[in-house]
């Protein structure tokens, strides 16, 4: 009963309100007394206390009128016939129940809605596999950091950008798409695991990450190079029960106030960063 419920679509039960509301108004046409005007009082008093009230005093309210009314017209003297006294019984009830399941079924829908827009959102900007934001995010990063280094005039103020290309990922992403997301996150994770808090990670094209730094003292960039180097060369790439070692290629761009107007946008970065790529030849391993 309650999966039936809850597949119950909104439109389906804005008609049954409105089928209801509809029969028990013909309804008071046909009986011996017109309470066709009490009726609708209370029709919109239930309406309106589905969609105002909170469910927890909806639900005290509907057991205080059905008690308050059954005494009223059961117990004290009404000249009214038994079926109209049962109809004024339950109309606040009936009314009260149909308007919160609207507005129930409104609520489940637009949280759905929203979650929906959230997820597009999401992978909008963040990439599925390795949970890094994209290309635009680190572009967007990239000019918000050259604005500040022109703002600050300072020379020193250095924002030090490394790139890592998994060589080949493409041929690899052929040959086993779901090994190669599995090493792909193995990657990333490795490389949130070896690089500082305070260092921003990209994932801006198939098999390449970007790395955001602040200027770091020689001696801690080499052993954290030396570090995120020796975790990658141990990650392996296994098919049918063969494991293949990868290669990496690596570029590297410092930027500041002497050099800013060569990288002034994130392409004259990205595109710097990929010629390196093509100096920096890999060994294949047979």
């Amino acid at each position: 009963m309650r999966k039936l419920l809850n597949s119950f679509k909104l439109e389906y039960a804005i008609v049954l309100l409105v089928f209801t509301l509809i029969l028990v108004l013909d309804l008071t046409q046909n009986m011996l007394v017109d309470i066709l005007i009490p009726v609708s009082i209370l029709s919109l008093l239930g309406l309106v206390s589905a969609f105002v009230l909170p469910n927890v005093l909806l639900t005290w309210l509907i057991i205080f009128v059905t008690i308050i009314g059954s005494v009223i017209m059961m117990v004290g003297i009404v000249y009214l016939p038994f079926i109209e006294r049962l109809v004024l019984i339950f109309t606040i009830p009936v009314f009260s129940m149909l308007g919160a399941y609207v507005k129930s079924l409104g609520g489940i829908r637009g949280s759905a809605l929203s979650d929906q827009n959230n997820i597009i959102t999401y992978t909008n900007h963040v990439n599925s596999v390795t949970k890094l934001k994209n290309k635009k995010n680190a572009a967007r990063f990239y000019a918000h950091y050259l604005s500040f280094i022109r703002d600050a005039q300072n020379e020193k103020l250095t924002i030090e950008v490394i790139c890592i290309n998994w060589a080949h990922n493409r041929q690899y992403m052929q040959l086993n798409s779901s090994e190669y997301n599995r090493v792909l996150k193995k990657i990333a994770d490795s490389l949130k695991k070896d690089r500082l808090p305070d260092e921003v990670l990209y994932y801006t094209d198939p098999g390449t990450f970007l790395i955001f730094s602040t200027q770091q003292h020689v001696n801690l960039k080499n052993h954290l190079d030396r570090k995120m180097k020796g975790d990658l060369d141990k990650i392996k790439y296994a098919d049918q029960g063969v494991s293949h070692d990868l290669q990496y290629k690596y570029a590297y761009q410092s930027v500041n106030a002497q050099n800013i107007d060569k990288f002034n946008t994130f392409k004259e970065l990205d595109n710097n960063l990929k010629r390196q790529f093509e100096t920096d030849i890999v060994v294949e391993y047979q």
